[in-house]
């Protein structure tokens, strides 16, 4: 087994942590991964890639929201999308050299260890872009040289450089995550929670021991933490229900519209609220409907219309509440497949 240097894979520790994806939209090809962390063993696995090439970030228009989460099969994939400088020929008619790269960053953890997803892939965006931003594009154009059967002088010495920009970034990451952890896992000791009980609990079971996990055996670093029991009672008063719900979605066939009920769960006043319904065809968004809702009161159900496309059976649909600097804040995204929902 071996990895995009040639090199021999070692069992990496951070694998039971986490796993990262880097790839880029390839405009003949669609979305291809640039590089995988800990390895890229499973790079041109289909099943194991599904989640990655499905993710909803790919729906999403470029950095619309800080970024968009999947759930699938006990992981968590957190998913951020950007656009970089590029100075290279396309491979589809329209598009100019400068057009920009689309990058997508994709970090997935196992579910006990989904509280630290959007801070990790925050500092991972922000590391990389930092670094990495006016070199992509020439990692993409050693991805593409290495297609050719044929390599001349000039693309063996593009492939070596982007070879080594990779190996870079990949020690970037590396990096930066083994340092996230110990970080975040401290922080959150300070006001520890159900959610945090059940991380401690997975790095104990799983043996790591970095600092200060190293004091989870009662030393007092650690002595507020109790380790998640699932048999004991919780007695602290922990929501686990989501700001928001989808009641019911209804394909009425005829007229060919989707119609969404949302409920507002909280007890309180929402307001600045964007719902917007996305699809994509031929790898390019395309936006149906956005709404602006000023006013969302306690429980209050909403119901949203929203036209469809012909020959589109897949949606993305999201929500978001406009914040201050003009930021947004994901409060739910969910994926609709018409063919799932009954006609009426």
């Amino acid at each position: 087994m071996s990895d995009i240097f040639n090199g021999p894979v070692y069992k990496n520790p951070n694998e039971d942590l986490c796993v990262v994806y880097l790839l880029y939209f390839d405009e003949k090809k669609g979305q291809v991964p640039l590089l995988m962390y800990p390895n890229d063993t499973f790079r041109n696995d289909r099943r194991y890639m599904r989640p990655i090439n499905y993710h909803p970030v790919w729906f999403l228009e470029t950095e619309d929201l800080d970024h968009i989460d999947l759930e699938y099969k006990g992981y968590a994939f957190f998913g951020k999308k950007f656009l970089v400088k590029s100075d290279r020929p396309k491979r589809r008619a329209g598009l100019e050299e400068e057009t920009p790269e689309t990058i997508v960053i994709i970090v997935s953890l196992p579910i006990e260890l989904e509280i630290f997803g959007d801070g990790l892939i925050r500092q991972l965006t922000e590391k990389i872009r930092n670094k990495f931003e006016e070199q992509f594009f020439e990692v993409i154009e050693s991805e593409i040289a290495s297609e050719n059967i044929i390599k001349t002088p000039k693309m063996q010495e593009r492939i070596t450089k982007g070879k080594k920009t990779k190996l870079f970034m990949r020690e970037l990451i590396d990096t930066t995550i083994k340092n996230y952890f110990p970080n975040a896992i401290k922080t959150k000791t300070d006001s520890p929670s159900l959610k945090t009980q059940k991380a401690i609990s997975y790095f104990a079971l799983k043996g790591f021991d970095f600092s200060p996990l190293g004091n989870l055996k009662g030393n007092e670093a650690f002595s507020n933490i109790e380790i998640f029991d699932p048999t004991k009672q919780v007695t602290e008063s922990i929501s686990t229900t989501p700001l928001l719900s989808i009641i019911k979605i209804n394909y009425i066939e005829n007229s060919q519209e989707i119609e969404i009920t949302i409920q507002n769960n909280t007890d309180k006043e929402l307001n600045n609220i964007s719902v917007s319904i996305t699809h994509v065809r031929e790898f390019f968004e395309k936006e149906v409907m956005n709404q602006e809702v000023k006013f969302w009161f306690p429980q209050e159900e909403l119901l949203f219309v929203s036209p469809i496309v012909p020959s589109i059976d897949e949606y993305l649909f999201s929500v978001n509440q406009k914040v201050g600097n003009g930021d947004s804040l994901k409060m739910l995204t969910q994926r609709i497949d018409l063919k799932l929902i009954n006609k009426i």
